[in-house]
């Protein structure tokens, strides 16, 4: 039989049950009777919580790992500092979705401009250096000099823009361009000085690991990592972030972004 001399203990929602996200608000009291209102502030998502219903105690297990990489010198280095986020999946699956094509349309508009520039920059050295000669026949003609230096400069300010667009290309195909955007996640904490870390994350449901470690003489550029990782219903799993999961290796590729993911290696 059940005892009612001691009130109920009303275990609320932490998290959304859409996006699992852990930034929500109660919106009503318990005085409609057998619900209360709950919204994410998160996704925006209003759900009816009902007291009969009670979730379990606690929702929520961990991830527990280290962040490092090993030179090729054979040397260690644990990396502290590191910003670690839990994301959830199928929310990094769209981010990645989204890059991959505003990737394409932008390296589609760079090599029509890179193109386009480069038949110009033809012409314009065609034309500096017959303006040279002519120059060098007449040196002193002050209008065949301020001919030749237009066209000079103009030879000059389209070899940078050329440059520029080379650069640019080349940023699109970086791990960089990967986390440009990245949506923040339902968790986040940073390395210790031993390369540590733990989140929070709930039980169910399959969320990345983000990270991205520093620019410096071991690793250029810096290393990033995109882990897929699932509790599957236990209280705690560990991974570690290292040289053989950082991004563009299969281990680190979830479902559907191999593409992405993998285009520079």
């Amino acid at each position: 039989m059940e005892d009612t001399s001691r009130p109920r203990t009303i275990h609320l929602p932490t998290r959304c049950p859409l996006c699992k996200g852990a930034v929500i608000e109660r919106t009503s009291s318990a005085s409609y009777g057998a619900f209360m209102w709950f919204h994410c502030l998160f996704c925006n998502h209003w759900w009816k919580f009902h007291i009969e219903q009670q979730p379990r105690v606690n929702p929520d297990g961990e991830v527990t790992g280290e962040v490092l990489i090993v030179t090729k010198r054979g040397v260690t280095y644990k990396l502290d500092s590191v910003p670690i986020s839990a994301i959830p999946e199928e929310v990094a699956n769209k981010h990645l979705k989204s890059k991959t094509l505003q990737r394409e349309l932008e390296i589609e508009k760079l090599e029509r401009d890179m193109k386009r520039r480069t038949l110009t920059l033809r012409d314009t050295q065609t034309e500096e250096h017959r303006l040279w000669r002519v120059l060098q026949e007449d040196e002193d003609n002050s209008q065949k000099a301020a001919a030749w230096s237009v066209v000079y400069r103009k030879t000059k300010n389209l070899a940078k823009e050329i440059e520029h667009l080379h650069s640019q290309r080349k940023q699109l195909d970086s791990d960089e361009y990967v986390f440009d955007g990245l949506p923040s996640g339902i968790a986040t904490t940073m390395t210790d000085a031993e390369g540590h870390f733990t989140l929070v994350i709930p039980r169910e449901g399959r969320y990345v690991i983000a990270a991205r470690g520093p620019r410096d003489e071991f690793r250029e550029p810096e290393p990033y990592w995109f882990v897929s990782v699932s509790l599957d219903g236990e209280d705690s799993k560990r991974v570690t972030l290292n040289n053989d999961n950082v991004l563009g290796a299969k281990s680190a590729t979830p479902p559907n972004v191999t593409p992405l993911l993998s285009s520079r290696r």
